[in-house]
């Protein structure tokens, strides 16, 4: 009978919820416990689905759970299954179940019954498509008994949010217990973060696993606390990450990516290899092609004709007229992307009649070049880093100082280490793809 229940529960997930943009941002929960009446409290963002488990002081088979009277409609699919002393709760609707940060579940039902933790809590939204479902899973909910103060001899402890409000809630202390902090998850397209617990205390490990979603790879994770500070995290493998609470609620926030790399044809990128979803970005996006059908020659240099055929692409191939360089002849597969950066300003030659089409292009020529293309679509070109950091920064050419400057200001263009810019060193195809990925999500989203 449960297996079938979850079984049910599966299909019901599966089937109606399809249908609402994706999840705001969500805070740590927790349990608020009124007698034999339970609800979630310090929800932030809507749902279509919550799973959550209840472990009681007696067997969960001598109880009953009676879900909210509102909870019941012809949208909303409710049940629970026992196990031992544990409860589960399912939720699922095909519209939001919840409208605020409150959201009550029901009532138990037994004699002498007492609810001792709360654990694996789920929050679940749908978009509209499957693969970008968010999740946010908590392993461990603490919770608090109605209008319990926390002083004296229960164990209360404060636990502020992110916002710098809180309440007191039962610890675990015969004091008062210390002071505890909120531990928050941003849900992110893509993915799912699962914490090891919503408050924690100063000291204490806590632990976040990432999980992307089919179709998805993790790309990043960041951990702050309420001013914003970084949190350093450890990165334990598998997609586990921890960090040690600070004084603070923190907010844990995970980037997850499309996973375009598994269709890539070239044979000589490896898996863990920098470049690869910049490859995978600009093959998907029919910016850049391989060399052969399964060779991308990362390592091979690109020239001034490549780079322009490339933005040429970009901006999808426009009209346009002869060239007046005698070294870009008719008929060739750059002539109509020369003529056309030509006239718009993106690109000069080495003077009236010189392009080079052939010649490799440098670092700092394709600096100019994005600088020019940026300055052609309108778009703010003001920020300027501060090159002399680099012990080369002063062998950038004059032409190229403002856009080598910019570029490296919006991280176009980093350093090939910490010291080196090399502004006239040949860009490698996986420089230009890595390069060319950051300034076209940068034109998407500036």
């Amino acid at each position: 009978m449960k297996r079938t229940l979850s079984l049910l529960l599966a299909a019901a997930l599966a089937a109606a919820l399809l249908v609402c943009p994706a999840a705001a941002a969500a805070p740590a929960p927790w349990a608020q416990v009124d007698g034999q009446s339970f609800s979630l409290q310090g929800l932030s963002g809507q749902y279509h689905a919550i799973q959550v488990t209840l472990k009681l002081n007696q067997p969960a088979a001598d109880t009953s759970f009676h879900f909210d009277a509102s909870l019941s409609n012809e949208q909303t699919y409710t049940t629970c299954t026992t196990d031992g002393n544990n409860l589960t709760l399912y939720v699922s609707s095909g519209c939001l179940l919840n409208q605020g940060g409150s959201f009550s579940l029901g009532s138990l039902s037994g004699q002498g019954l007492t609810l001792e933790s709360v654990s694996n809590l789920k929050l679940i939204k749908v978009g509209l498509n499957p693969s970008d479902t968010q999740t946010l899973d908590y392993d461990t909910v603490s919770k608090t008994n109605g209008s319990s103060s926390g002083s004296g001899g229960n164990g209360g402890g404060y636990y502020p949010d992110s916002s710098g409000n809180g309440g007191y809630y039962p610890g675990s202390g015969g004091n008062g217990g210390a002071t505890r902090y909120s531990v928050g998850a941003a849900s992110a397209v893509g993915g799912a973060l699962r914490l090891s617990s919503t408050h924690a205390a100063q000291g204490e490990t806590v632990t976040v696993t990432a999980t992307p979603n089919s179709g998805y790879r993790f790309q990043s994770l960041t951990v702050t606390d309420s001013a914003g500070r970084g949190i350093a995290a450890t990165n334990l493998g598998g997609g586990k990450w921890s960090f040690t609470m600070p004084a603070s609620a923190v907010t844990v926030t995970a980037s997850f990516t499309p996973d375009q790399s598994s269709a890539l044809p070239f044979t000589d990128l490896g898996d863990s290899d920098w470049f690869r979803d910049s490859v995978a970005y600009v093959y998907s996006h029919q910016l850049m092609n391989g060399t052969a059908p399964d060779a991308f020659s990362p390592y091979g240099t690109t020239t001034r004709a490549m780079i322009v055929t490339i933005l040429y692409r970009y901006e999808g191939s426009p009209a346009a007229g002869g060239s007046s360089f005698q070294d870009v002849p008719a008929g060739q597969y750059y002539t109509s992307a020369v003529a056309w950066a030509a006239q718009h300003g993106v690109v000069n030659g080495y003077n009236s009649t010189q392009f080079a089409p052939n010649d490799s292009i440098t670092r700092e020529q394709m600096a100019a070049i994005l600088y020019r293309y940026a300055q052609y679509k309108g778009l703010d070109v003001s920020g300027r880093a501060d090159l002399s950091r680099y012990t080369d920064g002063n062998r950038v050419s004059s032409y190229a100082r403002d856009p080598m400057s910019w570029a490296n200001h919006q991280s176009f263009i980093n350093g090939v280490d910490s010291h080196t810019l090399q502004p006239g060193g040949f860009a490698s195809r996986a420089q230009v793809a890595t390069i060319l990925m950051r300034f076209c999500q940068y034109v998407e989203n500036p």
